[in-house]
């Protein structure tokens, strides 16, 4: 297996990393800090970046601003939200629940869901790719 890169872009110059090997580790305090220090962090409402990208599975580090919104949206394979630092308001077809740094949700495909950061916060959202049984 080869691995798979990053390419930098206009936001992140210094962008290029490896983000799919047959092992692959990932410094979480460094992401969340170069998430704090980019433009995109103090100009917006939000950051993230992209640590693993597969066919199968995505993961992301995202950072919240206090008040900033994920608007509605529908869940496009089976997902966790995990709150790394801060406060996170969620709110899916039939749940709603506040998560505090260290708290984690699964979302299942197809479900509605919200998030508000009711402080600034940095998450971890894995998204894997699941087939559905007999499609």
């Amino acid at each position: 297996m080869n691995e798979k890169h990053n390419n930098a872009t206009y936001n992140r110059p210094a962008g290029d990393r490896v983000i799919d090997a047959p092992s692959l580790t990932m410094n979480l305090p460094a992401f969340t800090r170069q998430i704090k220090d980019e433009d995109a962090w103090h100009k917006n409402d939000r950051n993230s970046l992209t640590v693993f990208k597969t066919s199968e599975m995505t993961i992301v580090l995202g950072g919240l601003h206090k008040d900033a919104e994920m608007s509605p949206r529908k869940a496009e394979g089976l997902m966790t939200f995990q709150v790394i630092e801060g406060t996170l308001e969620i709110t899916t077809d039939i749940l709603d629940t506040t998560l505090y740094s260290g708290h984690l949700i699964v979302i299942h495909k197809g479900c509605n869901y919200r998030i508000v950061a009711t402080e600034e916060s940095i998450y971890l959202l894995t998204i894997a790719n699941v087939k559905t049984p007999g499609a």
